[in-house]
Protein backbone atom coordinates (compact mmCIF):
# COMPACT_ATOMS: atom_id res chain seq x y z
CA UNK A 1 0.00 0.00 0.00
CA UNK A 2 1.34 3.51 -0.95
CA UNK A 3 0.49 6.97 -0.29
CA UNK A 4 1.12 9.71 -2.49
CA UNK A 5 2.36 12.92 -0.57
CA UNK A 6 5.21 11.63 -0.01
CA UNK A 7 6.05 12.14 -3.30
CA UNK A 8 5.95 15.59 -2.92
CA UNK A 9 8.67 16.06 -1.00
CA UNK A 10 10.77 13.54 -3.16
CA UNK A 11 10.27 16.43 -5.70
CA UNK A 12 11.79 18.62 -4.30
CA UNK A 13 14.53 16.82 -3.07
CA UNK A 14 15.25 15.53 -6.52
CA UNK A 15 16.12 19.12 -7.33
CA UNK A 16 18.29 19.74 -4.68
CA UNK A 17 19.86 16.63 -5.75
CA UNK A 18 20.34 17.87 -9.51
CA UNK A 19 21.23 21.48 -8.38
CA UNK A 20 24.33 19.28 -6.70
CA UNK A 21 25.08 17.91 -10.35
CA UNK A 22 25.10 21.57 -12.14
CA UNK A 23 27.42 23.51 -9.57
CA UNK A 24 30.87 22.74 -8.17
CA UNK A 25 29.95 22.16 -4.41
CA UNK A 26 31.69 19.56 -2.91
CA UNK A 27 30.14 16.42 -2.35
CA UNK A 28 28.44 15.86 0.71
CA UNK A 29 28.74 12.45 1.79
CA UNK A 30 25.19 11.87 3.75
CA UNK A 31 22.04 14.18 3.35
CA UNK A 32 18.97 13.79 4.77
CA UNK A 33 15.77 15.27 3.69
CA UNK A 34 12.51 15.05 5.70
CA UNK A 35 8.56 15.61 5.10
CA UNK A 36 6.13 16.46 7.21
CA UNK A 37 2.67 16.64 6.44
CA UNK A 38 -0.28 17.29 8.67
CA UNK A 39 -4.21 17.43 7.66
CA UNK A 40 -7.75 17.94 9.55
CA UNK A 41 -10.27 16.66 7.72
CA UNK A 42 -14.59 17.22 7.66
CA UNK A 43 -16.32 14.94 5.99
CA UNK A 44 -19.45 12.66 5.18
CA UNK A 45 -17.67 9.82 4.09
CA UNK A 46 -16.50 6.85 5.92
CA UNK A 47 -15.70 3.13 5.44
CA UNK A 48 -18.35 1.16 7.42
CA UNK A 49 -16.55 -1.84 7.91
CA UNK A 50 -15.14 -2.01 11.80
CA UNK A 51 -11.85 -3.78 10.19
CA UNK A 52 -11.08 -1.09 7.64
CA UNK A 53 -10.75 1.84 10.31
CA UNK A 54 -6.84 2.09 9.52
CA UNK A 55 -5.49 2.78 6.30
CA UNK A 56 -8.67 2.85 3.60
CA UNK A 57 -7.68 2.70 -0.05
CA UNK A 58 -9.43 2.38 -3.56
CA UNK A 59 -12.80 3.21 -5.19
CA UNK A 60 -15.88 5.32 -3.09
CA UNK A 61 -18.78 3.29 -2.77
CA UNK A 62 -16.66 0.17 -3.79
CA UNK A 63 -15.42 -2.87 -1.77
CA UNK A 64 -13.58 -0.65 0.64
CA UNK A 65 -16.81 -0.04 2.19
CA UNK A 66 -16.92 3.54 1.97
CA UNK A 67 -19.64 5.74 2.18
CA UNK A 68 -21.46 8.94 2.79
CA UNK A 69 -22.51 8.39 6.65
CA UNK A 70 -25.58 11.10 8.22
CA UNK A 71 -22.49 12.53 10.31
CA UNK A 72 -19.70 15.12 9.78
CA UNK A 73 -16.60 12.55 10.43
CA UNK A 74 -13.48 14.67 11.94
CA UNK A 75 -10.18 13.32 11.87
CA UNK A 76 -6.26 14.38 12.17
CA UNK A 77 -3.76 12.69 10.23
CA UNK A 78 -0.18 12.81 10.38
CA UNK A 79 2.64 11.47 8.27
CA UNK A 80 6.63 12.44 8.12
CA UNK A 81 8.65 10.80 5.18
CA UNK A 82 12.84 10.47 6.38
CA UNK A 83 15.08 10.19 3.11
CA UNK A 84 18.88 9.23 3.30
CA UNK A 85 21.23 9.47 0.53
CA UNK A 86 24.80 8.11 0.57
CA UNK A 87 27.62 9.18 -1.66
CA UNK A 88 30.83 8.55 -0.49
CA UNK A 89 33.65 10.94 -1.73
CA UNK A 90 36.03 8.45 -2.62
CA UNK A 91 34.18 6.88 -5.35
CA UNK A 92 33.64 10.80 -6.53
CA UNK A 93 29.93 10.25 -7.67
CA UNK A 94 30.06 6.83 -9.46
CA UNK A 95 27.68 5.20 -6.49
CA UNK A 96 25.26 6.68 -5.10
CA UNK A 97 22.41 4.43 -2.04
CA UNK A 98 19.34 6.10 -1.17
CA UNK A 99 16.95 5.03 0.76
CA UNK A 100 13.38 6.43 1.60
CA UNK A 101 10.83 5.37 4.93
CA UNK A 102 6.96 6.88 5.66
CA UNK A 103 5.94 6.67 9.11
CA UNK A 104 1.53 7.28 8.39
CA UNK A 105 -0.70 7.32 11.66
CA UNK A 106 -4.34 8.86 12.46
CA UNK A 107 -4.63 10.98 15.90
CA UNK A 108 -5.36 8.90 18.90
CA UNK A 109 -6.03 5.17 16.34
CA UNK A 110 -3.55 2.59 18.19
CA UNK A 111 -0.22 2.03 20.59
CA UNK A 112 1.98 -0.18 21.41
CA UNK A 113 1.34 -2.68 18.59
CA UNK A 114 2.69 -3.82 15.28
CA UNK A 115 1.42 -2.26 11.82
CA UNK A 116 1.48 -0.01 9.22
CA UNK A 117 -1.01 3.08 8.84
CA UNK A 118 -1.33 3.14 13.08
CA UNK A 119 0.30 4.29 16.04
CA UNK A 120 -1.27 7.89 17.19
CA UNK A 121 -2.63 6.97 20.59
CA UNK A 122 -1.15 7.90 24.22
CA UNK A 123 1.99 6.21 24.42
CA UNK A 124 2.24 5.74 20.94
CA UNK A 125 4.94 2.95 20.50
CA UNK A 126 3.91 1.65 17.33
CA UNK A 127 6.03 -0.40 15.47
CA UNK A 128 5.02 1.38 11.89
CA UNK A 129 8.00 1.92 9.91
CA UNK A 130 7.82 1.25 5.86
CA UNK A 131 10.20 0.93 3.55
CA UNK A 132 9.94 2.50 0.01
CA UNK A 133 13.38 3.07 -1.22
CA UNK A 134 16.38 1.09 -1.01
CA UNK A 135 18.66 1.53 -4.16
CA UNK A 136 22.21 1.61 -5.24
CA UNK A 137 22.71 3.92 -8.68
CA UNK A 138 25.67 3.10 -10.49
CA UNK A 139 26.78 6.58 -12.83
CA UNK A 140 29.71 5.62 -14.98
CA UNK A 141 29.48 8.81 -16.68
CA UNK A 142 26.72 12.11 -17.39
CA UNK A 143 25.20 10.24 -20.38
CA UNK A 144 23.40 7.23 -18.30
CA UNK A 145 22.86 5.48 -15.03
CA UNK A 146 21.96 2.18 -13.44
CA UNK A 147 19.57 2.15 -10.57
CA UNK A 148 19.19 -1.00 -9.03
CA UNK A 149 16.52 -2.38 -6.36
CA UNK A 150 13.63 -1.16 -4.41
CA UNK A 151 12.71 2.63 -6.60
CA UNK A 152 10.26 4.23 -7.93
CA UNK A 153 8.11 3.11 -10.92
CA UNK A 154 7.22 6.08 -12.86
CA UNK A 155 5.42 5.46 -16.25
CA UNK A 156 8.13 8.46 -17.62
CA UNK A 157 11.19 8.26 -19.46
CA UNK A 158 12.52 10.61 -16.98
CA UNK A 159 14.71 9.56 -14.21
CA UNK A 160 12.95 10.43 -10.44
CA UNK A 161 16.10 10.89 -9.16
CA UNK A 162 17.19 14.38 -10.89
CA UNK A 163 13.69 14.98 -11.91
CA UNK A 164 10.14 16.95 -9.96
CA UNK A 165 7.39 15.07 -9.26
CA UNK A 166 5.31 18.00 -10.86
CA UNK A 167 6.86 16.69 -13.98
CA UNK A 168 5.48 13.13 -13.68
CA UNK A 169 1.98 14.48 -12.86
CA UNK A 170 1.95 16.69 -16.05
CA UNK A 171 3.87 14.97 -18.55
CA UNK A 172 3.94 11.46 -20.36
CA UNK A 173 0.95 9.41 -19.04
CA UNK A 174 0.72 11.89 -15.90
CA UNK A 175 1.80 8.40 -13.72
CA UNK A 176 -1.93 7.08 -14.59
CA UNK A 177 -0.66 3.85 -15.35
CA UNK A 178 2.64 3.19 -13.01
CA UNK A 179 3.22 5.66 -10.46
CA UNK A 180 4.70 3.81 -7.10
CA UNK A 181 7.89 1.79 -6.22
CA UNK A 182 8.98 -1.28 -7.14
CA UNK A 183 12.04 -3.38 -7.49
CA UNK A 184 14.40 -3.56 -10.39
CA UNK A 185 16.69 -2.48 -12.87
CA UNK A 186 16.64 0.72 -14.54
CA UNK A 187 19.05 2.36 -16.82
CA UNK A 188 18.32 6.24 -18.11
CA UNK A 189 20.25 7.46 -21.20
CA UNK A 190 20.94 11.03 -22.52
CA UNK A 191 21.60 10.11 -26.14
CA UNK A 192 22.46 13.55 -27.01
CA UNK A 193 20.96 17.17 -25.66
CA UNK A 194 17.58 16.82 -26.74
CA UNK A 195 17.05 12.98 -26.88
CA UNK A 196 16.49 10.41 -23.23
CA UNK A 197 15.55 6.92 -23.10
CA UNK A 198 15.14 4.70 -20.13
CA UNK A 199 14.90 0.62 -20.21
CA UNK A 200 13.78 -0.95 -17.11
CA UNK A 201 12.53 -4.40 -15.63
CA UNK A 202 10.63 -4.59 -12.41
CA UNK A 203 9.95 -7.58 -10.42
CA UNK A 204 6.02 -7.23 -10.00
CA UNK A 205 5.36 -10.22 -7.79
CA UNK A 206 7.87 -13.53 -7.31
CA UNK A 207 5.88 -16.60 -6.09
CA UNK A 208 7.80 -20.10 -5.77
CA UNK A 209 11.22 -19.54 -7.04
CA UNK A 210 11.25 -22.46 -8.48
CA UNK A 211 8.57 -22.00 -10.73
CA UNK A 212 8.00 -19.80 -13.82
CA UNK A 213 4.84 -18.18 -11.73
CA UNK A 214 5.88 -14.88 -11.40
CA UNK A 215 4.51 -11.08 -12.79
CA UNK A 216 7.14 -9.03 -14.58
CA UNK A 217 7.32 -5.83 -16.39
CA UNK A 218 9.82 -4.70 -18.88
CA UNK A 219 10.09 -0.63 -19.92
CA UNK A 220 11.25 0.94 -22.95
CA UNK A 221 11.14 4.51 -23.38
CA UNK A 222 12.08 7.44 -25.57
CA UNK A 223 11.77 11.01 -26.04
CA UNK A 224 13.12 14.19 -27.98
CA UNK A 225 12.61 17.61 -27.93
CA UNK A 226 12.33 17.86 -31.88
CA UNK A 227 11.98 21.84 -31.44
CA UNK A 228 13.15 23.90 -28.79
CA UNK A 229 9.44 23.99 -27.36
CA UNK A 230 7.88 20.61 -28.43
CA UNK A 231 8.84 17.54 -26.46
CA UNK A 232 7.61 13.96 -28.31
CA UNK A 233 7.73 10.79 -27.04
CA UNK A 234 6.82 7.05 -27.40
CA UNK A 235 6.88 4.01 -24.95
CA UNK A 236 6.73 0.35 -25.18
CA UNK A 237 5.53 -2.03 -21.83
CA UNK A 238 5.62 -5.59 -21.69
CA UNK A 239 3.90 -7.75 -18.43
CA UNK A 240 4.84 -11.67 -18.57
CA UNK A 241 1.82 -12.94 -16.12
CA UNK A 242 2.60 -16.59 -15.12
CA UNK A 243 1.30 -16.32 -11.75
CA UNK A 244 -1.70 -17.79 -11.92
CA UNK A 245 -3.30 -15.35 -9.36
CA UNK A 246 -1.25 -16.25 -6.98
CA UNK A 247 0.66 -13.79 -4.66
CA UNK A 248 -0.61 -10.30 -4.08
CA UNK A 249 -1.69 -7.91 -1.03
CA UNK A 250 -3.49 -9.39 1.87
CA UNK A 251 -6.64 -11.68 0.91
CA UNK A 252 -7.13 -9.51 -2.25
CA UNK A 253 -4.22 -10.93 -4.07
CA UNK A 254 -3.12 -9.59 -7.08
CA UNK A 255 -3.62 -9.85 -11.34
CA UNK A 256 -6.68 -9.18 -13.80
CA UNK A 257 -9.47 -11.29 -11.98
CA UNK A 258 -8.16 -10.50 -8.48
CA UNK A 259 -9.92 -8.71 -5.56
CA UNK A 260 -7.56 -5.99 -5.64
CA UNK A 261 -8.64 -5.21 -9.31
CA UNK A 262 -12.46 -4.59 -8.21
CA UNK A 263 -11.09 -2.98 -4.55
CA UNK A 264 -9.02 -0.12 -6.90
CA UNK A 265 -11.73 0.54 -9.12
CA UNK A 266 -9.83 -1.08 -12.01
CA UNK A 267 -11.07 -3.53 -14.87
CA UNK A 268 -11.39 -7.22 -12.94
CA UNK A 269 -11.19 -10.17 -15.32
CA UNK A 270 -13.82 -12.39 -15.48
CA UNK A 271 -13.10 -15.45 -17.92
CA UNK A 272 -15.95 -17.58 -19.67
CA UNK A 273 -16.38 -21.16 -17.74
CA UNK A 274 -15.37 -22.59 -14.47
CA UNK A 275 -11.44 -21.92 -14.44
CA UNK A 276 -10.48 -18.33 -13.64
CA UNK A 277 -7.13 -19.34 -13.97
CA UNK A 278 -4.82 -17.07 -16.79
CA UNK A 279 -1.93 -16.42 -18.08
CA UNK A 280 -1.49 -13.34 -19.73
CA UNK A 281 0.83 -11.48 -22.32
CA UNK A 282 0.18 -7.55 -22.13
CA UNK A 283 1.22 -4.95 -23.92
CA UNK A 284 0.96 -0.95 -23.69
CA UNK A 285 2.38 1.13 -27.10
CA UNK A 286 2.11 4.91 -27.07
CA UNK A 287 3.23 8.15 -27.90
CA UNK A 288 3.11 11.79 -26.11
CA UNK A 289 3.63 15.11 -26.96
CA UNK A 290 4.39 18.28 -24.84
CA UNK A 291 4.58 21.66 -26.14
CA UNK A 292 6.06 24.36 -23.60
CA UNK A 293 5.58 22.61 -20.80
CA UNK A 294 5.26 24.20 -17.74
CA UNK A 295 5.15 27.56 -19.35
CA UNK A 296 8.92 27.68 -20.36
CA UNK A 297 8.44 30.46 -22.92
CA UNK A 298 4.99 31.92 -23.48
CA UNK A 299 1.11 31.69 -21.92
CA UNK A 300 0.02 28.31 -23.91
CA UNK A 301 1.24 25.18 -22.66
CA UNK A 302 -0.79 21.98 -24.69
CA UNK A 303 0.04 18.25 -23.37
CA UNK A 304 -1.80 15.05 -24.74
CA UNK A 305 -1.03 11.30 -24.79
CA UNK A 306 -2.78 8.27 -26.51
CA UNK A 307 -2.09 4.87 -25.14
CA UNK A 308 -2.96 1.38 -26.00
CA UNK A 309 -2.95 -2.01 -24.44
CA UNK A 310 -3.11 -5.27 -26.06
CA UNK A 311 -2.57 -8.65 -25.97
CA UNK A 312 -4.04 -11.76 -24.68
CA UNK A 313 -5.62 -14.13 -21.97
CA UNK A 314 -5.27 -17.29 -21.78
CA UNK A 315 -7.20 -19.64 -19.66
CA UNK A 316 -5.36 -22.09 -17.55
CA UNK A 317 -7.34 -25.73 -17.17
CA UNK A 318 -4.81 -29.09 -15.83
CA UNK A 319 -1.51 -27.24 -16.86
CA UNK A 320 -2.89 -26.75 -20.15
CA UNK A 321 -3.76 -23.16 -21.91
CA UNK A 322 -6.26 -22.19 -24.03
CA UNK A 323 -7.20 -18.93 -25.23
CA UNK A 324 -9.26 -17.08 -23.75
CA UNK A 325 -9.11 -13.30 -25.20
CA UNK A 326 -7.54 -10.87 -27.00
CA UNK A 327 -7.12 -7.14 -25.67
CA UNK A 328 -7.19 -4.18 -26.49
CA UNK A 329 -8.20 -1.08 -24.78
CA UNK A 330 -7.25 2.77 -25.61
CA UNK A 331 -7.27 5.69 -23.18
CA UNK A 332 -6.45 9.26 -24.40
CA UNK A 333 -5.79 12.67 -22.76
CA UNK A 334 -5.42 16.34 -23.72
CA UNK A 335 -4.56 19.80 -21.75
CA UNK A 336 -4.30 23.03 -22.56
CA UNK A 337 -3.52 25.85 -20.08
CA UNK A 338 -3.33 29.69 -20.73
CA UNK A 339 -1.07 31.83 -18.14
CA UNK A 340 -2.65 35.05 -18.14
CA UNK A 341 -0.55 36.92 -15.38
CA UNK A 342 2.57 37.02 -13.89
CA UNK A 343 3.08 33.66 -12.34
CA UNK A 344 2.73 29.80 -13.01
CA UNK A 345 -0.64 30.09 -10.76
CA UNK A 346 -1.70 32.88 -12.79
CA UNK A 347 -3.19 30.75 -15.35
CA UNK A 348 -6.54 28.71 -16.64
CA UNK A 349 -6.62 25.21 -17.93
CA UNK A 350 -8.87 23.04 -19.26
CA UNK A 351 -8.53 19.13 -19.74
CA UNK A 352 -10.02 15.63 -21.18
CA UNK A 353 -9.58 12.14 -19.99
CA UNK A 354 -10.80 9.22 -22.25
CA UNK A 355 -11.32 5.12 -22.03
CA UNK A 356 -12.37 2.81 -23.47
CA UNK A 357 -14.77 0.25 -22.01
CA UNK A 358 -16.53 -2.99 -22.42
CA UNK A 359 -19.89 -4.10 -21.74
CA UNK A 360 -19.17 -8.06 -21.37
CA UNK A 361 -15.67 -8.37 -19.67
CA UNK A 362 -13.86 -11.42 -21.68
CA UNK A 363 -17.71 -13.27 -22.05
CA UNK A 364 -17.23 -12.37 -26.13
CA UNK A 365 -13.44 -13.42 -26.34
CA UNK A 366 -12.25 -9.39 -26.83
CA UNK A 367 -11.39 -7.15 -23.72
CA UNK A 368 -12.15 -3.69 -24.55
CA UNK A 369 -11.39 -2.17 -21.60
CA UNK A 370 -7.81 -0.13 -20.45
CA UNK A 371 -5.82 -2.24 -17.86
CA UNK A 372 -3.54 0.07 -15.42
CA UNK A 373 -1.15 -1.47 -13.09
CA UNK A 374 -3.64 -1.47 -10.17
CA UNK A 375 -4.53 -4.77 -11.10
CA UNK A 376 -0.91 -6.03 -9.42
CA UNK A 377 -0.90 -3.42 -6.83
CA UNK A 378 -2.61 -0.26 -4.80
CA UNK A 379 -2.43 2.18 -5.60
CA UNK A 380 -0.29 1.74 -8.55
CA UNK A 381 -1.76 4.56 -11.49
CA UNK A 382 -2.39 7.82 -9.72
CA UNK A 383 -3.79 10.21 -12.25
CA UNK A 384 -3.89 13.45 -10.32
CA UNK A 385 -3.09 16.33 -12.95
CA UNK A 386 -6.94 16.78 -12.53
CA UNK A 387 -6.82 18.97 -9.20
CA UNK A 388 -10.27 16.79 -8.19
CA UNK A 389 -10.86 15.69 -4.72
CA UNK A 390 -13.94 13.31 -4.79
CA UNK A 391 -14.71 12.75 -8.52
CA UNK A 392 -10.79 11.30 -9.06
CA UNK A 393 -8.44 10.67 -6.78
CA UNK A 394 -6.29 13.27 -4.64
CA UNK A 395 -2.82 12.65 -3.91
CA UNK A 396 -3.29 15.07 -0.86
CA UNK A 397 -3.75 11.84 1.63
CA UNK A 398 -2.21 10.18 4.77
CA UNK A 399 -4.26 6.50 5.18
CA UNK A 400 -7.73 7.85 3.40
CA UNK A 401 -7.36 7.63 -0.19
CA UNK A 402 -10.25 6.86 -2.07
CA UNK A 403 -12.06 8.36 -5.25
CA UNK A 404 -15.34 7.67 -7.54
CA UNK A 405 -13.30 7.01 -10.43
CA UNK A 406 -10.35 5.29 -8.85
CA UNK A 407 -8.57 3.84 -12.13
CA UNK A 408 -8.67 5.54 -15.79
CA UNK A 409 -11.04 2.41 -17.02
CA UNK A 410 -13.43 3.23 -14.55
CA UNK A 411 -14.05 -0.73 -13.74
CA UNK A 412 -13.71 -1.13 -16.50
CA UNK A 413 -16.59 0.67 -18.38
CA UNK A 414 -14.83 3.36 -19.44
CA UNK A 415 -14.80 7.18 -19.00
CA UNK A 416 -14.92 10.52 -20.58
CA UNK A 417 -14.39 13.22 -17.78
CA UNK A 418 -13.23 17.05 -18.05
CA UNK A 419 -11.43 19.50 -15.41
CA UNK A 420 -11.30 22.91 -15.66
CA UNK A 421 -9.35 24.64 -13.02
CA UNK A 422 -8.66 28.37 -12.82
CA UNK A 423 -6.21 29.48 -10.36
CA UNK A 424 -4.73 32.88 -8.99
CA UNK A 425 -1.87 34.45 -6.78
CA UNK A 426 -3.17 36.74 -4.82
CA UNK A 427 -0.08 37.56 -3.59
CA UNK A 428 3.08 36.33 -6.38
CA UNK A 429 4.41 33.44 -5.02
CA UNK A 430 2.83 33.66 -1.47
CA UNK A 431 -0.97 33.21 -1.34
CA UNK A 432 -2.88 31.86 -4.16
CA UNK A 433 -6.56 29.99 -4.92
CA UNK A 434 -8.15 27.61 -7.05
CA UNK A 435 -11.55 27.34 -8.28
CA UNK A 436 -12.40 23.93 -9.81
CA UNK A 437 -14.72 21.82 -11.93
CA UNK A 438 -15.21 18.68 -12.82
CA UNK A 439 -17.30 16.07 -14.43
CA UNK A 440 -17.25 12.43 -15.49
CA UNK A 441 -19.86 9.86 -17.53
CA UNK A 442 -18.98 6.29 -17.86
CA UNK A 443 -18.63 5.10 -21.60
CA UNK A 444 -20.52 1.73 -20.56
CA UNK A 445 -23.65 2.41 -18.39
CA UNK A 446 -23.53 -0.34 -15.33
CA UNK A 447 -27.13 -2.59 -15.85
CA UNK A 448 -30.05 -0.31 -13.97
CA UNK A 449 -28.02 2.54 -13.68
CA UNK A 450 -27.37 5.43 -16.01
CA UNK A 451 -24.15 7.25 -17.60
CA UNK A 452 -23.33 10.31 -15.48
CA UNK A 453 -21.20 9.49 -12.61
CA UNK A 454 -20.97 12.73 -11.09
CA UNK A 455 -19.97 16.45 -10.93
CA UNK A 456 -17.58 18.32 -8.59
CA UNK A 457 -17.05 21.43 -7.79
CA UNK A 458 -13.78 22.28 -5.70
CA UNK A 459 -11.55 25.20 -4.21
CA UNK A 460 -8.85 25.69 -2.47
CA UNK A 461 -6.38 28.55 -1.15
CA UNK A 462 -3.07 28.46 -0.17
CA UNK A 463 -0.49 30.06 1.75
CA UNK A 464 3.34 30.24 1.62
CA UNK A 465 4.14 30.54 5.28
CA UNK A 466 8.06 30.57 4.33
CA UNK A 467 10.34 28.77 1.52
CA UNK A 468 9.14 24.90 1.67
CA UNK A 469 6.42 25.12 4.69
CA UNK A 470 3.11 26.47 3.41
CA UNK A 471 -0.74 25.73 5.23
CA UNK A 472 -3.87 25.17 2.40
CA UNK A 473 -7.78 24.70 2.77
CA UNK A 474 -9.37 23.19 0.36
CA UNK A 475 -13.00 21.84 -0.28
CA UNK A 476 -14.87 19.86 -2.45
CA UNK A 477 -18.91 18.72 -3.00
CA UNK A 478 -19.76 16.18 -5.43
CA UNK A 479 -23.05 15.68 -7.38
CA UNK A 480 -23.70 12.15 -7.81
CA UNK A 481 -24.96 11.09 -11.16
CA UNK A 482 -27.14 8.34 -12.23
CA UNK A 483 -24.86 6.10 -12.18
CA UNK A 484 -24.71 4.98 -8.93
CA UNK A 485 -28.95 4.37 -9.68
CA UNK A 486 -27.18 0.68 -10.51
CA UNK A 487 -26.83 -1.87 -7.51
CA UNK A 488 -23.09 -2.85 -9.41
CA UNK A 489 -21.83 0.19 -9.08
CA UNK A 490 -21.95 0.76 -4.45
CA UNK A 491 -20.68 -1.91 -1.78
CA UNK A 492 -23.96 -1.60 -0.29
CA UNK A 493 -26.40 -1.92 -3.85
CA UNK A 494 -27.98 1.12 -2.83
CA UNK A 495 -27.51 4.85 -4.03
CA UNK A 496 -25.39 6.63 -1.60
CA UNK A 497 -25.98 10.24 -0.51
CA UNK A 498 -23.62 13.18 -2.39
CA UNK A 499 -20.33 13.35 -0.57
CA UNK A 500 -18.27 16.73 0.52
CA UNK A 501 -14.83 17.09 2.31
CA UNK A 502 -13.27 20.26 4.03
CA UNK A 503 -9.77 19.59 4.89
CA UNK A 504 -6.96 21.79 5.85
CA UNK A 505 -2.82 20.83 5.89
CA UNK A 506 0.44 21.76 6.73
CA UNK A 507 3.35 20.67 4.71
CA UNK A 508 7.20 21.11 5.55
CA UNK A 509 9.48 20.66 3.86
CA UNK A 510 12.82 20.15 5.67
CA UNK A 511 16.57 19.53 5.00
Amino acid sequence: MKKILFLLFLSNLFLLAQEDFVDDTPIREFQFIGYSFTRLTASNISPTNDILQGQVIGRLFGQNSTNTVPQTCVYVEQRFVPFFVYQPKILDGYATFRSLFKIDYTWGDQAYGVGNNRGGAINAGQINLQTLMANVEIKPSDEWNVVVGLQRLFDNVRDPNVNALQTFQTSSYKLSYWGTQAVGINSFFNINPVTKARFGMFQLWENEIRKDDDVVLWMFDIESRIKPLLEVGADLWYVYDRAKSAGGISVLGQGLNSALAEYNGAFRLKLPGESQIYDADIFWLGGHLSYNRDFLMGRWWYDAFVMTNFGKVDSVFENKSYKAASIFGLSANAMVSYKYGMTANDKVSLEMLFSTGDANNAQDGKINSVITGNVYGSPVGIYSAHRAYLLFPDPQVVNRYYSAVHDISNMGLGVTAFFINFSKDFIPNRFNGKFGLASAISNVAPQGGGTLIGNEINLELRYNLKVYLSWTLSAAYLFLGDFYNSPNTTYFQSRPKNPFVIFTTLNWLMF
